[in-house]
Formats: structure tokens, C-alpha cells, sequence
């Protein structure tokens, strides 16, 4: 957890948090200790228990369901597969394909209406909990979910144009995408075909200059570095 949250900030922040990595995970630390302080108090297991039951499932479900509609139908599941190939070397077999594309979506759907089906008032044994410990679970709920039509709808309205063409850029890759190294760029870029209807501009930008990078061991001989974009 720490290292995802950490991960997060010096890939948004390279120019300020990049060569402060270790001071940083050091602050996140102490700041997660004294978020975690709570849940081992006397009623620590009554607050363990909203998060649990407005988090785990309501809002991580609907979480997941947006990423594998991201990954699969917005950024493209073919398009995932050559960034796949390119970084391990092969192609994942194909029963993956069909399981971000359908079989995950739909199963997690279903568990997500049955949860919305059967939810019910957060209870811990016979202790009901008062109206702002019910509000407090809902905030601690919708905490994870509101960032993400959020920030879409911010993007929208910075673009110009029509709505469908804002959205449409927005969908396209941006300039510091893809490899940071110009030999594993070229690769990149040759991997993609015609079927890709951003190829042309991407082949005009330039390469990434300032990049938070993640290294990625593909072989023993080999490294590539990937945009953590």
C-alpha cells in the first residue's frame, strides 16, 4: 500500500519528488501510522468495521470494474497485449483477453448489483451505528469513487471543441507516452499498426524528456524502461 500511494505521487511529481523518493516514503509512512492509530484503540474494531463494509465492497467493485473497462475497451486490450509483449517478451495467452474483456466485467457486475441488492445499515453484532457513523462510511465509500468522474469531467472541460471530440483526444496517448529509451521507443513504435489511429501523430512527437521511470527486467541481457504514464 505504501509503495502504490508513494509510486503515485513521484509519477505525477517526478520534478519534485523524484530524488526525494526516500524522505517521501518515510513522510507517507508516519502519515499511514497515524491514520492507522485509530483502528487499534479501545473502539478501534467499530471504525475497522464501516471502512470494511462501505469500502470493501461497494466502492473497491466499482473500482475494479472501471479499470477493466479502461484497460480492455477505452485504452484498447489489444493495444495492452503489445505492451505486454514488448516488456516480457511474449504474448499472454489469449484466455486473458477474453477474461478482461468479458468474463471479469461481467462477473464483477453481478457481484456488485448483488451487493447493492442485499446491502443493508453497517452493524458490528447488535451495536447499530448512530446516523454520522453511517454518513462516515459513505464518505470513506465514495472517497475512492469521486476522484475518478471528477477528474474526467475537469479534463472534458479543459479540452475545446465538441464534446465528442474532447473526448476523443483524451482517449489518445499522450507525448511522454510509451518507452523512455529512444531503442525501446522505436520497438514501440513499430509494434503498433494501422489499427491505431493515434500511430501518426505519436511518430511526430518528440521523445520523453523528463520521465518518472519504472524498470522492468525482460531478460537476463536485456532492460527496458517504461513510462509509468
Amino acid at each position: 500500500m505504501v509503495e502504490t500511494i508513494t509510486s503515485a505521487f513521484v509519477d505525477e511529481f517526478p520534478d519534485l519528488l523524484a530524488n526525494r523518493k526516500v524522505l517521501f516514503t518515510a513522510i507517507m509512512c508516519f502519515i499511514e501510522f497515524l491514520l492507522g492509530v485509530p483502528c487499534v484503540m479501545q473502539g478501534g474494531v467499530y471504525i475497522l468495521q464501516i471502512m470494511d463494509w462501505y469500502c470493501a465492497t461497494f466502492s473497491l467493485m466499482l473500482l475494479c470494474l472501471a479499470e477493466c473497462i479502461a484497460i480492455a475497451w477505452i485504452y484498447g486490450v489489444d493495444r495492452f497485449y503489445k505492451d505486454l509483449e514488448l516488456m516480457i517478451g511474449y504474448q499472454p495467452s489469449v484466455w486473458w483477453k477474453i477474461c478482461w474483456c468479458f468474463i471479469s466485467p461481467t462477473m464483477i457486475t453481478f457481484i456488485w448489483l448483488f451487493s447493492v441488492l442485499n446491502f443493508s445499515a453497517v452493524t458490528y453484532g447488535d451495536y447499530e451505528y448512530p446516523d454520522w457513523g453511517i454518513a462516515l462510511g459513505w464518505m470513506f465509500g465514495l472517497a475512492s469513487l469521486v476522484p475518478i468522474p471528477l477528474c474526467a469531467i475537469i479534463s472534458i472541460l479543459k479540452e475545446q471543441g465538441p464534446i465528442t471530440s474532447r473526448i476523443h483526444k483524451l482517449c489518445q496517448p499522450t507525448e511522454d507516452f510509451g518507452p523512455a529509451v529512444p531503442e525501446y521507443r522505436e520497438k514501440y513504435l513499430a509494434s503498433l499498426d494501422t489499427r491505431h489511429s493515434y500511430l501518426p501523430t505519436l511518430r511526430n512527437r518528440r521523445p520523453p524528456s523528463k520521465l518518472s521511470m519504472t524498470e522492468l527486467q525482460t531478460s537476463p541481457e536485456s532492460q527496458i524502461f517504461i513510462t509509468s504514464s
